[in-house]
């Protein structure tokens, strides 16, 4: 029947665990290849990973998913700007590149949440 009146409290240090191993895998990989398109596969492979569990477990609605994949991506895709070497005169570049990640991490997240959301219970 689920958790009809408990709310469960976020282990937000597990989240945060998460989103260091996903920190480390973007930081290996930007030094692995210098290949753009590449840098996105392991931490939207951790999303990946962390949408089938919440998926699976079926303990997590919309909005509580999306929060955790939010965190877990905006610290694991942060590396991908701190590897780029940008200068004064490229400062509009940083912000073009910061808002792209922001607008795929928010899709990714977004479609992960639709995913891994609690389905409707009827009683």
């Amino acid at each position: 029947m689920g958790n009809l009146f408990l709310k469960e409290k976020e282990n937000w240090w597990v989240w945060l665990l998460w989103s260091a191993i996903g920190a480390a895998l973007s930081y290996y990989s930007s030094y692995v290849t210098e290949q753009v398109q590449y840098l996105f596969l392991p931490a939207s492979f951790l999303l990946l990973v962390l949408t089938w569990w919440m998926n699976y477990s079926k303990r997590y609605e919309f909005s509580r998913a999306f929060k955790v994949l939010l965190f877990v991506g905006s610290i694991s895709f942060a590396p991908l700007l701190y590897t780029q070497n940008y200068t004064l005169d490229e400062i509009t570049k940083l912000f073009v590149d910061s808002a792209f990640v922001l607008i795929s991490l928010t899709c990714v997240s977004l479609m992960g949440a639709f995913i891994a959301k609690r389905p409707k219970q009827y009683y």
